[in-house]
């Protein structure tokens, strides 16, 4: 309409110069977009006018003149205003329509000026293109600016260079949304403008820059903004033409594979959906042009990243179909859609192996793994490792090599994330295994360092460390390994949980200096395999150690191997060797536990090689150990360091030298032997230095030890006849009398302190053995106990310690720590004198007494935590004692010691022991038999404890383990104490039906740590954590359980007081399974309600034969109650075999059973018979057959009696009959028949507790965590196995069954199931027509109705229903324009069906798929905004983001969104906020959401 309208007054008024005076504005206004568009047209009229000159009458100053003014407008109109945009940014739209409008202006001016104007133009707007505040224009004004300028200057070779170079900086420093315009405006207008040799250099150009930027700065930044660029350039770099040139091809460039194959894998999903975009055009170009292509390898020894061949053109194009539909596959994070497309990467893998031309590289497989790692959804990447494991071809040594180069630290990652036991050590040894052996010891290197770069979780290091394990004997590691490892054991591994952080060392064999970080209470002990394979490695590198560099420089002999022996003897001398000067402190007991370790390792080598005597062994060895032992009390000149080293030695060889749960080994006792020798000299040194000698403070460690090497040495003694007699009846005597002498006195804090630990330490000597033999040491203290002087002066010298003066100096930081030990000394011989002696009899006594008590309740606010067991045991032997009197300081002792337990519950290493005392002295033989009134006053407490055990395993197994031996000691006949005590279960009957059902439901990494730990249980002396540790049963959750039913199978039905246990506790149990059945709570499978109930009928089944037969009587109505209501399979199975067992032990009840039950079983089976599900109705149908024979077998009253019932259920049989014989009914019914409850199953021969608590569950589907194994049951010493409840099943008919038999599943390929929304990527390219015809609609708006601005393009949508129903939304709320890919769709009946005539109102416009790109840059360049409707790292919340007056919407294909060429063409992506696990919505409500939100938007402007 334009051009017409200038022709006509061109016409009219050759006045041209006047024309142009009126069309401008005034230099400071901003004009209307229509009178920039008024005077773009006038100046095109100009241009035609002097292309031309036959029909204008112009003169050459007229032209000059008409010039002269064009140039003015550019330079005095059009960048003035532009730069005022860029400065005045506030009103978007505006900004927007104005710059395309100014941007079109000046393309219509450039031709009519002179050549240097554009230049003169480009140069000055080309540093605005860098982020800079001094520039005019901003960046996106002077892109437009550019790219208006770039078709006048593509012939111009120079400013084309610099135009280039500009623009690829501009990438590497502007933001992503301005490189995406950049590339898009700029680079692309200037490969359209410039000829096919001058694009081949560009593309070329362009191609080099990006990938040595790339190359040279390859992060996760550079791969998204290449990619980018790549993709915008695509048309141009992957065609025909380019293939022709070798050198533009990026087929043949090693850096554009690695950019895709980093793409694949990058964290941001455009960048992923560009890089499977840029290799679907690759392949597609390969196959069209069936050429040979082959790119070189970048180093040596390895294969092209990529390969065509045409002969293979087939099964290349297959494989890449494949990979490319599992990578889109993988996008979708729900595991049920991408789960039946795994199989195909079991395809891609048969095919690259498969391969014997190298074609396919295994990198593209690694990708897919890489992509499966790192998924949001931890299912999926579970699915990839597990894959990953499986994986067979990885035994192929290129396959394994391709692997380990192209993504080593990804090894690591699958290892770390992989849970299946036993499976990755299969993995990883087969892996290493294929490696080339110059290439293993790296490989492992680097896995080992990935584990110290982070501080991983204990499971999957304990996996790893058992898959290290088993890789086969070989030097891979050198220095550099054996500190990676040090450094895992260090930092990763040293706040995990005991028994896994010990199971974790068993893979790690290494040298004496390593062995430190190995702690001997946890894994590498004496008598472990742990043990014996480092003795075996040992043994077998004997003189394969290189010297040390101190023993080197003192000998000054040349460096030559030595062995062990030798090693050990100088580093025994080196040790004992100490400077003249001495130090206060004690030495540091981890030199001397290296040393010990090293002896011991020394002499169990040299016994297993060569059968050397120990005795002589250890002689040599300890020669200089043993020579200053024999001088340590005679001479007076020798250090005291080298006195302390010794002892220290000493004291680490007898600690590390025991072997758990063995006595006598040949070591121990030779070292015994040898120490006996010089018990004199070492007991009258430090009974010497105790007894005056250790006044200071830094004394006290030194006291510690002394008293520790004592107290071994006493040990040995007392296993050794007539040693003991002569230690104990003087010298300890002598040490008891002066410690009382001192706390008597005013001494210093030093010696009072050595004074009150050497007490503490004897008291802690005299146990119930030898208090039962009258051992010197208990007469040695009741001497001072006639007249309680030692109870007064302990109790005198409460807290004296801490009343002195204050501390000074570098003893400060120790203070705390002695007073502390001074606290807990005390409450030690508090202990031991009440728990001894006894409490007299008398107030005053008593007054002291409640003072203690009072007393020990401040002491647990203020000791370590470390430190308050001795205050608990003393509160347990006090509290009986003030029960009567004193019941709410009771009371309160138990709270706060409950409060200061639950303290505890982060710090492992002191919540256990501390539970463990208070649970003996909160539930202590005494306070049990509180009768119920008093008893409910620390029921609180109890409710405290049972609570912290649902969040905390362990809890309430140590409480239940405790009761069950106070109210039934193990090994202990009856007595009347005993009955008393056992008594007491009537008041606490609660913990015993709470521990029948007991469970917590445990977060999934909670469940995770209690099977691990079940697995390193079940390894036994394999994992020698099992070994170190003593067993501690009580952590495990099933414990509690396990317990309560050892305690049950122990009661005797010969016992009044154990039968009425039993039937309190069934009628509990009989009682909570009601409530349940009864409660609204839906019970799915597995749910806490169904794992209770199951528990409880468990529990039942195995009192039964304990049960007599008139309780059973009175029961019976309950059990069959309970077997008519809503119940999982589990259950009822329980139930049904209750009642089968007791009506087989109990035949009299068989009768009232039948008359009970027989109408309303068969009306509740009757029911199920008519039920819509196939497998349901033959399920009742078996059941009703079944019934109705028992029934007439009963009596034939029975089934007369039923009347016109039975004429039903002959009818249901019949049909059951004739069903047999139709479609898979026979197949279903024969499996039904042969479910092991049907068929297997044998009440009485199958009754054992292997059968209730571990088969019935396994094949009942109940969950893996609630089947209690065998193994578990044998290691309860205490569970009482008879005749009538056997632990064992002794048939195996069950055990090899496997659960679900008889459901029929449908055989169905795993292909089948993909959803149909993921297709095969190249059924979606149709083909298209080449040249652009946009298609204005014949249907104008008619009535009047008014069109918004909005205009919605659906070219890249392909079905009709969407585009009927968009049609009609677009319609609805006034868009200005739908575009279609093909204006046909309109005559679809499904399209017509939707759109309901919506048509025929709405403006339709046809632009082909293959179209967009271009007619998304015209709309661009006429001001509109392109909004795309896509999820990614910068897209907008709907609810936030403000639409444009002209706004282009964007729609995306149904399967794969916006095509990755198009994405850079947005101007912002938009998405919908979501709450729900679906991740996408369809594309017609996206659509329809967004055009909703866009006119109640531009509604509310209008009506404001």
């Amino acid at each position: 309409m334009y051009s017409v309208l200038i022709d006509a007054l061109f016409t009219s008024s050759p006045d041209y110069e006047r024309l142009f005076e009126s069309l401008c504005w005034p230099a400071e206004s901003w004009p209307e977009t229509e009178r920039v568009k008024a005077l773009t047209a006038f100046i095109q009229g100009l241009e035609k006018l002097f292309a031309d000159p036959d029909k204008t009458s112009l003169s050459a100053a007229q032209r000059r003149r008409i010039q002269d003014k064009v140039e003015s407008v550019i330079w005095a109109h059009c960048l003035p205003l532009l730069a005022r945009i860029s400065a005045e940014p506030s009103e978007p739209g505006r900004c927007r329509e104005s710059t395309a409008a100014l941007c079109l202006l000046l393309s219509a001016c450039v031709p009519l000026c002179d050549e240097t104007v554009p230049r003169r133009v480009a140069v000055s707007v080309l540093p605005s293109l860098q982020v800079s505040e001094e520039e005019a224009l901003n960046v996106d004004v002077s892109i437009e600016v550019m790219a208006a300028l770039i078709p006048s200057l593509s012939e111009d070779e120079n400013i084309t260079i610099q135009i280039l170079s500009t623009v690829l900086s501009c990438i590497k420093t502007l933001p992503v949304a301005q490189v995406s315009k950049a590339t898009v405006r700029l680079l692309l207008t200037l490969l359209n403008c410039c000829s096919s040799g001058r694009s081949s250099s560009i593309i070329k150009s362009i191609q080099d820059d990006l990938c040595s930027w790339y190359c040279s700065n390859g992060t996760s930044v550079v791969t998204e903004r290449v990619l980018l660029c790549l993709t915008v350039l695509s048309d141009h770099l992957l065609t025909p033409s380019s293939s022709s040139n070798c050198n533009a091809d990026p087929r043949l460039s090693h850096q554009f594979w690695r950019i895709i194959q980093d793409g694949l894998t990058h964290k941001d999903s455009v960048s992923r959906k560009r890089a499977l975009y840029l290799l679907k055009r690759c392949v597609a170009l390969s196959e069209e042009e069936s050429m040979e292509c082959s790119l070189s390898p970048m180093n040596e020894g390895e294969s092209a990243l990529f390969k065509w061949a045409p002969g293979k053109g087939k099964l290349l194009r297959e494989f890449w179909e494949d990979y490319v539909l599992v990578m889109e596959t993988l996008e979708e994070n729900q595991v049920h859609v991408v789960r039946p497309v795994l199989n195909r990467i079991d395809t891609l893998i048969q095919t690259t192996v498969n391969d014997g031309q190298g074609l396919i590289h295994p990198s593209w497989l690694l990708c897919v793994y890489q992509r499966m790692f790192h998924s949001e959804n931890k299912s999926l990447m579970r699915e990839g490792v597990c894959h990953l494991l499986e994986l067979q071809v990885l035994s192929q040594p290129h396959f394994a090599l391709a692997f380990s180069q192209v993504c080593r630290p990804c090894l690591s990652t699958c290892f770390i994330r992989s849970f299946r036991v036993g499976q990755n050590n299969v993995f990883l040894a087969n892996f290493f295994c294929s490696l080339p052996s110059q290439h293993r010891g790296s490989i492992l290197l680097q896995l080992i360092q990935q584990l110290g770069c982070k501080h991983w979780c204990a499971v999957p290091l304990l996996f790893l460390c058992q898959a290290l394990s088993k890789l086969s004997p070989s030097p891979l590691l050198g220095r550099d390994g054996f500190t990676a490892l040090r450094e895992v054991l260090r930092c990763t591994m040293i706040t995990h949980q005991v028994l896994l952080r010990g199971a974790s060392a068993v893979s790690l064999d290494d040298v004496f200096s390593f062995l430190t970080h190995f702690r001997a209470d946890e894994s590498l002990c004496r008598g472990t395999q742990l043990w014996t394979q480092v003795c075996d490695w040992l043994s077998e590198n004997e003189g394969g150690f290189s010297p040390s560099a101190v023993d080197a420089d003192q000998t000054g002999a040349p460096c030559t191997k030595e062995t062990i022996r030798e090693h050990i003897q100088g580093q025994i001398c080196a040790f004992l060797r100490v400077p003249a000067s001495q130090t206060d402190r004690l030495p540091d007991p981890k030199e001397a536990e290296k040393l010990a370790r090293s002896v011991l390792l020394c002499v169990d080598v040299e016994h297993s090689r060569s059968g050397a005597d120990i005795t002589n062994t250890l002689e040599l060895l300890l020669s200089p150990l043993l020579d200053t032992l024999s001088r340590v009390s005679t001479n007076i000149y020798l250090p005291l360091r080298k006195s302390d080293k010794s002892l220290q030695l000493v004291l680490q060889l007898f600690q590390l030298g025991q072997t758990p749960g063995e006595r006598g080994d040949a070591v121990i006792v030779t070292l015994e032997k040898l120490m006996l020798k010089l018990l004199y000299p070492i007991q009258d040194f430090i009974l010497r230095r105790l007894c005056g000698e250790l006044q200071e403070l830094f004394d006290v460690e030194r006291a510690e030890l002394y008293l520790s090497v004592l107290s071994q040495l006493w040990f040995v003694s007392t296993s050794t006849a007539q040693q003991h007699i002569k230690v104990h009846r003087s010298d300890f005597s002598k040490l008891i009398k002066h410690s009382l002498t001192v706390l008597q006195e005013p001494s210093l804090q030093g010696s009072t302190a050595v004074a009150m630990a050497a007490l503490a330490r004897v008291c802690g000597l005299v146990d119930v053995r030898s208090r039962r033999s009258k051992h010197s040491i208990y007469h040695g203290l009741s001497l001072y106990n006639r007249n309680t002087s030692f109870q007064y002066i302990v109790w005198i010298s409460l807290y004296s310690l801490c009343s002195d003066d204050e501390v000074h100096g570098p003893l400060l930081k120790d203070w705390g720590r002695i007073a502390a030990n001074f606290m807990r000394d005390q409450w030690v011989c508090l202990s031991f004198l009440v728990k001894t002696f006894g409490i007299p009899e008398n107030s005053r006594t008593l007054d002291t007494v409640k003072a203690a008590l009072s007393r020990s309740v401040d002491a647990l606010a203020l000791l370590p935590n470390d430190l308050v067991l001795p205050v608990l045991t003393f509160m347990e032997t006090i509290l009986p004692q003030l029960l009567t009197d004193e019941e709410e300081l009771c009371v309160e002792a138990v709270t706060q010691s409950w409060e200061l337990v639950q303290g505890l519950t982060s710090n492992a290493n002191d919540f256990w022991s501390g539970l463990k005392g208070f649970v003996s002295m909160a539930f202590n033989p005494q306070l049990l038999q509180l009768s119920h009134g008093q008893a409910l006053k620390f029921t609180s407490t109890l409710k405290k404890l049972i609570e912290l055990s649902q969040s905390k395993s362990g809890v309430f197994g140590v409480l239940l383990h405790h009761c069950s031996q106070t109210w039934m000691p193990t090994g202990l006949g009856g007595s009347d104490h005993a009955d008393a005590v056992f008594s007491s279960v009537f008041s606490h009957i609660h913990i015993l039906t709470e521990a029948c059902v007991y469970g917590p439901v445990f977060r999934r990494d909670q469940r995770l740590i209690q099977d691990v730990q079940t697995y390193v249980e079940q390894l036994g002396e394999e994992c020698a954590v099992n070994v170190a540790l003593k067993s501690d049963n009580s952590r495990d959750e099933q414990y509690p359980r396990m317990c309560v039913l050892s305690f049950l199978s122990r009661l005797d039905s010969s016992n009044p007081l154990h039968e009425k246990v039993m039937e309190t506790v069934v009628m509990a149990l009989l009682k909570k399974d009601n409530d349940l059945s009864r409660s609204k709570v839906r019970a799915y499978s597995n749910s806490l309600q169904h794992r209770v109930k199951n528990r409880v009928w468990q529990t039942l089944l195995l009192l039964l034969p304990k049960l007599r037969d008139d309780f059973v009587t009175t029961s019976l109505t309950h059990v069959f109650e309970a077997g008519y209501y809503s119940n999982q399979a589990s259950v009822k199975y329980l139930i049904e075999w209750m009642m089968i067992l007791i009506l087989i032990r109990y035949p009299q009840h068989m009768d009232s059973f039948w008359f009970w039950n027989s109408f309303l079983a068969l009306d509740i089976i009757l029911q199920w018979c008519f039920n819509h599900n196939f497998s349901v109705r033959l399920y009742a149908l078996l059941a009703l057959k079944r019934v109705w024979q028992l029934a007439a077998v009963q009596a034939e009253g029975v089934t007369d009696g039923l009347g016109g019932l039975s004429t039903v259920i002959k009818a249901c049989l019949n049909q059951a009959e004739a069903m047999q014989n139709t479609g898979n009914a026979n197949k279903n019914w024969i499996r039904i028949q042969e479910h092991f409850f049907f068929g297997a199953f044998h009440p009485v021969e199958d009754y054992s507790a292997e059968t209730i608590f571990y088969t019935f569950p396994s094949l009942s589907e109940v969950a893996d965590d609630e089947w209690i194994p065998l193994w578990k049951f044998e290691k309860l010493l205490c569970f009482s196995e008879c005749s009538s409840l056997p632990l064992k099943n002794p048939s195996l008919r069950l055990s090899q069954l496997q659960s679900g038999d008889w459901i029929q599943q449908d055989k169905k390929e795993r292909w089948a199931e993909v959803q149909k929304k993921i297709t095969p990527w190249r059924l979606e390219v149709q083909e298209q027509e080449p040249e652009l015809s946009l298609v204005p609609s014949q249907r104008a708006a008619r009535l009047g109705k008014s069109l918004g601005a909005l205009l919605v393009v659906a070219s890249l949508i392909d079905k009709p229903t969407n585009l009927g129903g968009l049609c009609r939304t677009c319609e609805i709320f006034g868009a200005s324009a739908l575009v279609l890919d093909n204006l046909r769709h309109i005559n679809d009946k499904n399209f017509q069906s939707l759109s309901v005539s919506s048509e025929l109102w709405l403006p339709l416009l046809e632009v082909k798929p293959v179209e967009l790109s271009d007619f998304l840059q015209q709309k661009k360049s006429e001001g509109y905004c392109i909004v795309g409707v896509e999820q990614t790292a910068n897209s907008q919340s709907l609810d936030i983001y403000r639409f444009p007056e002209k706004t282009l919407l964007l729609l995306g294909n149904e399967r794969e969104g916006i095509p990755a060429n198009l994405l850079q063409l947005l101007d912002v992506c938009v998405e919908i906020p979501q709450q729900g696990v679906i991740r996408s919505l369809n594309v017609h409500v996206s659509a329809a959401l967004l055009i909703w939100e866009y006119t109640r938007q531009h509604l509310s402007s209008g009506s404001s």
